[in-house]
C-alpha cells in the first residue's frame, strides 16, 4: 500500500501545481484517483488468481501418487498372465509395494486432515 499511497500524493502535488481551474484540479484528481484504484484492484485480483494457482499446483504434483500405484498394479496384472521374475516370492518388490502403499495411504490421510485443519475457523 504504500507504494500506491506514495503515487496518489504524487499526483495530488502535481494537481495542485498545474494552473487550472479549482473545480477542473479536483475532477482530474478524482479521475486519476479512479484509476488508481481501479489498477489497484486489478493487481490484487491478479495476485490472488496467481496465488491459487499456485497452491492448487500442476496435474504432476497432483498425480504422482495414483500414477504409481497404477504402475504397481499394472506389474501385478501383467504378472498374473505372464512370468515376470519381479513378482518372486523372494524380490523386493513387494517390500517396494508395501512402502508405496504405506506411505500413499498416510500421505493421503495426511493431507486430508491438514486440509480439515486449514478450513476449520478458529
Amino acid at each position: 500500500m504504500k507504494p500506491i499511497s506514495g503515487i496518489v500524493n504524487s499526483v495530488s502535488e502535481l494537481i495542485g501545481q498545474l494552473t487550472l481551474p479549482a473545480r477542473e484540479k479536483k475532477e482530474l484528481e478524482t479521475g486519476l484517483l479512479k484509476l488508481i484504484q481501479e489498477l489497484e484492484r486489478e493487481l490484487a485480483q491478479a495476485r490472488a488468481v496467481t496465488v491459487q494457482e499456485e497452491v492448487r499446483g500442476n496435474w504432476l504434483q497432483r498425480s504422482w501418487r495414483p500414477l504409481v500405484m497404477l504402475t504397481f498394479a499394472s506389474v501385478i496384472l501383467i504378472g498374473t498372465f505372464t512370468s515376470l521374475p519381479i513378482l518372486d516370492e523372494t524380490s523386493r518388490f513387494w517390500d517396494l509395494l508395501e512402502i508405496g502403499l504405506g506411505g500413499y495411504v498416510v500421505g493421503r490421510s495426511g493431507e486430508k486432515i491438514m486440509q480439515a485443519f486449514a478450513r476449520k475457523p478458529r
